[in-house]
Formats: structure tokens, sequence, C-alpha cells
């Protein structure tokens, strides 16, 4: 392969769905955007392909979450940025009211898990990935005030304002 023109900038977006954020969608749903249908444990690249590799939501998904990381670092170039974003454990919405029956809304429908950052930081640098940045993604509801004064006064933790978060990697 020359290193130049488009070849260099290769994006793939895994687990694209109807959104496709990058050149090259793949999804296992034949009724998504994407460009390559295939499932995310066995991507259809040879290895060192991709500058970068995001997926959106996807994690949650799969059967085998480490597998799913190790796929995308196969084909990640040397320098590449891993994007995963997942949803928040720690979001009052599941964590504190999912005391009184309110759980996760997908947990039993199509989610296998929900991580912990610390889980997908520990696996991507089991993969030998460098994790650069992590950021909380907050969806904004009116109770979002009481839970701001949960917080000041150490009953909750931050994170729990957070509804997902985003980890970037670099290998």
């Amino acid at each position: 392969m020359r290193s130049g023109g488009n070849l260099a900038s290769l994006t793939l977006d895994v687990g694209c769905g109807k959104d496709k954020q990058c050149k090259i969608g793949v999804d296992y749903d034949r009724n998504s955007d994407a460009d390559i249908i295939a499932d995310a444990l066995h991507l259809p690249f040879k290895e060192d392909v991709f500058r970068v590799v995001l997926s959106s939501y996807v994690i949650e998904h799969s059967l085998n979450a480490f597998m799913f990381l190790q796929e995308q670092n196969r084909i990640l170039k040397k320098d590449g940025l891993l994007y995963c974003f997942t949803d928040n454990p720690e979001y009052y919405g599941w964590s504190v009211l999912g005391l009184k029956g309110q759980k996760h809304q997908f947990l039993e429908h199509d989610h296998f898990a929900i991580f912990y950052p610390e889980n997908i930081i520990r696996m991507l640098k089991i993969l030998g990935l460098n994790v650069i940045y992590l950021h909380y993604i907050r969806i904004k509801r009116m109770i979002d005030c009481i839970v701001r004064i949960v917080i000041f006064f150490r009953i909750f933790r931050k994170e729990a304002l957070f509804k997902r978060y985003m980890v970037v990697a670099k290998k």
C-alpha cells in the first residue's frame, strides 16, 4: 500500500447503523448505511489499514467486548486512533434509580454489558493501546439540579450526571 492519497487517511465506523460517521462503515445489519456487511468480531480487513477506527455505542452489544476491541486494534495503523463511545453505568438514571426498578433501559433487551471506563481502559492497555482521553457526555435533564445538590453533599459521584462517555486510545 502506498502512504499517500486516500489510503493514508482511511477511517472506519464499526457498527455504523443508519448514521455512518466515517468514510467506511461496517455493520451486520443489511438495513444500515454500511458500505460493508460484516461481524465486528471478524472484520474483513488486513492488519494496519485504518488511521481512525470509531465505534459509537456498539461495544455494549458485543458478546465478547475484549475481542471486539482486539479486532479494531488489529486493523488500526501504528499511531492510529481508536474512539469508543458507550453508556455510563454510573449515570443516576440507571445506577441510583435502578435500585427502585428503573434498570438500564436496554440491558435486558440487546445490551450484553455496560462498562465502567476503568474496564474499557484496562482492556485497551492489555491490547497495547495508550489511552489519551476520557470524556463524559451529558444529556441534560430537569432532575439534574437535584442530582447536582446530591453530588455537592458527596452522596453521588459527579459521574452520575453523565449518561455516556468516550475513550480515545492511540496505537
